[in-house]
């Protein structure tokens, strides 16, 4: 690529949905990478998404459904506009949002009044992420290719990237998220094949 080679951005979404054994634990450890992590540095979202990254290896037994939405690189204000109309969308489908950190400040709502259940439930971890690079689509319906897409996204360097949005649904640990919510909440997702 030359140097007067206009700039391209690639935005990626890639969603990971946990069984019922694993949603509390995914619930804790996301909502510590938000608590501590560092949004307000290129440097602290990068290591938040690898360690949101390491949370979802840590229990890959564990993911049930997946999806991807993918586009080829565009021009920053193109890509811009993707980022914010995926993660809006992926925020847009909860009620409240429990815990947000943005620009290096949290903030925490009160998560809506819900009664205390066994019931089992499962957890949606969606990332959207933009760089300066092609990302690796996550083409076919199986584990490999969303490991593939999610060891592209740990591969990111500083230089590469742009943004970061990390969003899990339900955050709080009283919500449940049957499946029949679930696939109702995120038609996109798909049953994972070996």
């Amino acid at each position: 690529m030359s140097d007067d080679a206009p700039e391209t951005m690639d935005v990626s979404v890639l969603m990971l949905a946990f069984d019922e054994a694993a949603r509390s634990r995914i619930q804790t450890r996301m909502d510590g990478i938000a608590s501590r992590g560092d949004t307000s540095s290129p440097a602290g979202l990068l290591a938040m998404l690898r360690d949101a990254i390491a949370v979802l290896r840590d229990h890959a037994s564990a993911w049930t459904h997946g999806a991807a939405e993918n586009a080829s690189p565009m021009p920053p204000a193109e890509a811009e506009a993707r980022f914010v109309e995926a993660a809006h969308r992926a925020r847009s489908r909860f009620e409240v949002e429990v815990i947000r950190n943005f620009d290096g400040t949290t903030t925490r709502t009160a998560p809506p009044k819900l009664p205390d259940s066994d019931a089992p439930g499962r957890v949606v971890v969606t990332f959207v992420v933009a760089a300066r690079r092609e990302l690796r689509d996550a083409k076919q319906r199986t584990r490999a290719s969303i490991e593939a897409a999610l060891d592209d996204l740990r591969a990111i360097t500083p230089e590469e990237f742009v943004a970061l949005e990390v969003i899990w649904s339900p955050a709080d640990a009283k919500d449940r998220m049957s499946l029949a919510a679930m696939t109702e909440r995120y038609p996109e997702l798909f049953e994972l094949a070996s």
